[in-house]
C-alpha cells in the first residue's frame, strides 16, 4: 500500500469528500506533512493547526506582544500570525510574538513544517522504509518554496513521487449545534452557573426532549436552580423523561469533576463529555478531538488553562466551518382533520387556597392559565420581592419576640432593622439591579419603624402574645381541601381571644367597610378562610386584620374587622374608618361560596373560562399577552 501525503486541512474533521471517495472499496494510508517530516527528522513536528493553537496560547499568556486583546481574540488572528511566521504575510505587527514562538519551539526541541523541511533538505534526516509516495497535488502547487522543497526532499531520500489530484479543499463539515452544546457544558464545568446548565439542557446533546427541557426550565425559573429542580423531581414528567433529566444532571456533574481533576486536559474533559452525552456526528467528533489534542500539545508554554480558552479555540477553528447538509423531505400537504368536539377541560385533583379562589373570582381565565395550564408566571417584580423579603423579616422578628412588652423599644428597633437587612440580603439576587435592591431595602427599613411604633402602642393598650407566624392551615369544606399560611396569630392576654393578621405590601382596601363589601361580593376569601380554619382548630377568633406595609410615608393603620353575631346596620352610610365589624353570617356566605367555587372547578364540567370584563384586572396580570379575550381599556378599543 502506497501512502498518500495530503494537506492536513483535508483531515481537520475526519476525511474530506475527496479522501472519503478514495476509501470506497479500498483501504489507504493517509499521512500529513508534519507526520512524514517527524519520521524523517526524528524530532517532533507540529502541523499548521497545532501551530495556530501555539500562537493563540502565546497571545493569551504573554502581555508584551504589543497587540490589543480584541485582535488576539479574533478568529483570523492565528492564521495571520502563521502567515507572518512563514513570511508570506505582513510581519511587522507580529515581531514580538514571532520571537516568543521561536524561543518556545527551540526550548521544547520542536519544529514546524517549514523548519523541518529545511533541516531534512540539509541532510539532517534518517532513513525510513518508504520507496514511493502519492502526494496531494495541492502540496506541489503552492506559491511558496514548499512545493519545490518536497520534490527535492523526495528525490534526495529516494522516494518516488506520484501526484494525485484530490480537488480543492472545502471548509470542514461541523455541526455547530453540537459544538454549541459542548460550549455550554464547558461553561458549566468552569462556573457551575445555573445559566450554563439552562443553556446545556436545550442543546442537542443533552439527551432531554426539548418539551421536557422547557418544562424544567419554566418550573425552575426565578425559584431554584435547574439541577435542584431535577433532583427534587417535583415536575410532572414521564418515567423516561425523568430518567433522561437525571442522566443530564449526572453528566454535568461528571464533566465538572473531570474538569476539576489536577491533571485535567482538554482531551480528557472532552472525553468526559463524550461519555456522558451523545455527540452523534462523527465529523464533528473528529474535529473536536483534533482541536482538543492540538490545544493540549500547545500547553507546553504553561500547564494552566481554563474552559474559556478551549471554547475560544473551538470558536476560532470552526469559524469557517460548514454545516452538514440536511436532506429535505418532499413537501406534502397534511391530511384534513375534522374539528375537535368541545369537551370539558380536564382538571387534575387539587387543593384550593384563598388566593386561588380570589384569582378565579377576579378572572376565570386567569385561574385557567395558572392552575389548569400550569403556566408559570414571570419571575416576579421588585414589588413582589419586597413583599417576600418583608414577610420573611417579620416572621423572624416575631419568632424571637412573642411578646413586644418584654424588651425595650430601642432593642426591638435594632433587632427588627437587623431582620429586615438580613432578609433583604437573602433576596438580593432576585432584584434586577443593585440600586433597585437598595431602594426597596431602605423603603422597608423606614416602613418597619412605623410598624414597630404601631406594634408597641397596640401592646400597651392590650397586651398580647404572638401564637405563631406563617402558620400552615388546612381545612376540609364540602369534601374539598383548602390550604394556606397565616402571616400571624395573636392572643389577647386578658380575654384569650385570637386575632388573625395578614400583612399586605401591595394595594388593599382603605376601610373596613370596603373590605367587607369585597367579602360580600365574593371577591375576597382570604380572611374568611382563615377565620373558619382557626375556628375549626379550636381558637376563639374575634378579629381579622389587614396590616398595610406598602407606604413608608404613612403611619401603619390596620384595617380591622371585629366579628359579631349579627350584622350592624350602618344607616346607609359608608364609613371610611379602618375599623368595623363583620358578621358570622357574612363569613358563612363566603364559606358557602368557597365550596361552590371548589365544586365548580373540580367537577370537570367547564368547557370554557371567560375573561374578566374589568380592564384594571389585566393591568398587572402575567398572562395578558396570552389572553385573546382580555378586555381593552377605552383608549385601546379602536386599536385592535
Amino acid at each position: 500500500m502506497i501512502p498518500i501525503l495530503v494537506d492536513e486541512r483535508r483531515l481537520s474533521a475526519g476525511l474530506d469528500g475527496a479522501l472519503a471517495t478514495l476509501t470506497v472499496g479500498a483501504a489507504h494510508e493517509f499521512i500529513t506533512p508534519a507526520a512524514l517530516l517527524e519520521r524523517l527528522t526524528g524530532v517532533r513536528v507540529i502541523g499548521d493547526a497545532e501551530r495556530r493553537a501555539v500562537v493563540r496560547r502565546i497571545a493569551a499568556t504573554r502581555d508584551d506582544i504589543g497587540l490589543p486583546r480584541h485582535v488576539c481574540a479574533s478568529t483570523s488572528f492565528a492564521g495571520r500570525a502563521a502567515a507572518a511566521i512563514d513570511e508570506t504575510g505582513e510581519r511587522a505587527p507580529f515581531e514580538v510574538l514571532i520571537e516568543h514562538y521561536r524561543m518556545l519551539l527551540a526550548f521544547a526541541n520542536v519544529l514546524d513544517v517549514q523548519d523541518a523541511l529545511h533541516r531534512a533538505l540539509a541532510g539532517e534526516r534518517q532513513p525510513i522504509p518508504l520507496d514511493a509516495l502519492r502526494i496531494d497535488a495541492l502540496l506541489l502547487a503552492a506559491d511558496d518554496d514548499r512545493s519545490f522543497a518536497w520534490r527535492r526532499l523526495c528525490a534526495a531520500a529516494g522516494i518516488a513521487l506520484e501526484p494525485i489530484d484530490l480537488g480543492p479543499i472545502g471548509p470542514p463539515i461541523v455541526d455547530r449545534t453540537l459544538v454549541a452544546g459542548v460550549d455550554a457544558i464547558l461553561t458549566y464545568a468552569e462556573s457551575a452557573a445555573d445559566g450554563a446548565a439552562r443553556r446545556a439542557i436545550v442543546c442537542r446533546i443533552s439527551g432531554v426532549d426539548v418539551d421536557d427541557a422547557r418544562a424544567l426550565l419554566t418550573a425552575s425559573a426565578g425559584r431554584t436552580t435547574l439541577l435542584d429542580t431535577i433532583d427534587a423531581g417535583r415536575v410532572a414528567l414521564g418515567a423516561g423523561a425523568r430518567a433522561d433529566a437525571a442522566a443530564f444532571a449526572r453528566g454535568l456533574r461528571a464533566v465538572t469533576r473531570a474538569y476539576a481533576a489536577p491533571d485535567a486536559g482538554a482531551s480528557s474533559v472532552l472525553a468526559a463529555i463524550g461519555a456522558a452525552f451523545s455527540i452523534d456526528d462523527d465529523r464533528t467528533v473528529a474535529a473536536l478531538v483534533r482541536v482538543a489534542r492540538d490545544f493540549d500539545r500547545a500547553r507546553t508554554l504553561g500547564p494552566q488553562w481554563d474552559a474559556a480558552e478551549l471554547r475560544a479555540e473551538f470558536a476560532a477553528e470552526f469559524a469557517a466551518a460548514q454545516a452538514p447538509l440536511v436532506s429535505a423531505f418532499p413537501a406534502q400537504p397534511a391530511a384534513a382533520l375534522d374539528p375537535e368536539p368541545a369537551r370539558p377541560v380536564a382538571v387534575r385533583r387539587m387543593h384550593f387556597s384563598a388566593s386561588s379562589l380570589n384569582a378565579f373570582a377576579e378572572c376565570a381565565r386567569k385561574w385557567y392559565f395558572r392552575y389548569v395550564c400550569a403556566a408559570v408566571e414571570d419571575r416576579g417584580s421588585s414589588a413582589s420581592f419586597y413583599g417576600t423579603a418583608f414577610h420573611a423579616a417579620l416572621e423572624e422578628f416575631h419568632l424571637r419576640h412573642a411578646r413586644i412588652d418584654a424588651a425595650a423599644a430601642s432593642d426591638l428597633g435594632a433587632e427588627l432593622d437587623a431582620c429586615i437587612c438580613t432578609a433583604f440580603e437573602r433576596y438580593r439576587g432576585r432584584f434586577d439591579a443593585p440600586v433597585e435592591f437598595e431602594l426597596q431595602r431602605r423603603r422597608a427599613r423606614r416602613t418597619a419603624k412605623r410598624y414597630l411604633t404601631w406594634l408597641i402602642d397596640r401592646a400597651r393598650g392590650a397586651p398580647f402574645s404572638v401564637l405563631g407566624c406563617e402558620v400552615a392551615t388546612e381545612l376540609t369544606l364540602g369534601g374539598h381541601e383548602f390550604v394556606g399560611y397565616i402571616d400571624r396569630l395573636d392572643r389577647d392576654d386578658r380575654t384569650g381571644n385570637v386575632t388573625v393578621i395578614d400583612y399586605k405590601t401591595g394595594s388593599i382596601a382603605l376601610s373596613a367597610a370596603e373590605y367587607r363589601d369585597d367579602v360580600d361580593a365574593f371577591r375576597e376569601f382570604q380572611l374568611p378562610f382563615y377565620y373558619w380554619a382557626r375556628t375549626a382548630a379550636g381558637d376563639r377568633v374575634t378579629k381579622l386584620a389587614l396590616v398595610p406595609l406598602k407606604d413608608a410615608l404613612l403611619d401603619v393603620a390596620p384595617v380591622e374587622l371585629e366579628i359579631v353575631t349579627d350584622a350592624r346596620p350602618d344607616g346607609g352610610r359608608r364609613s371610611a374608618s379602618p375599623t368595623g365589624t363583620i358578621s358570622v353570617a357574612q363569613l358563612e356566605r363566603a364559606r358557602d361560596r368557597m365550596i361552590e367555587y371548589a365544586q365548580d372547578l373540580s367537577g370537570a364540567t367547564r368547557s370554557a373560562y371567560a375573561a374578566t370584563d374589568d380592564p384594571e384586572a389585566c393591568r398587572y396580570c402575567a398572562y395578558t399577552d396570552a389572553c385573546r379575550q382580555r378586555p381593552l381599556v377605552v383608549e385601546e378599543r379602536f386599536g385592535r
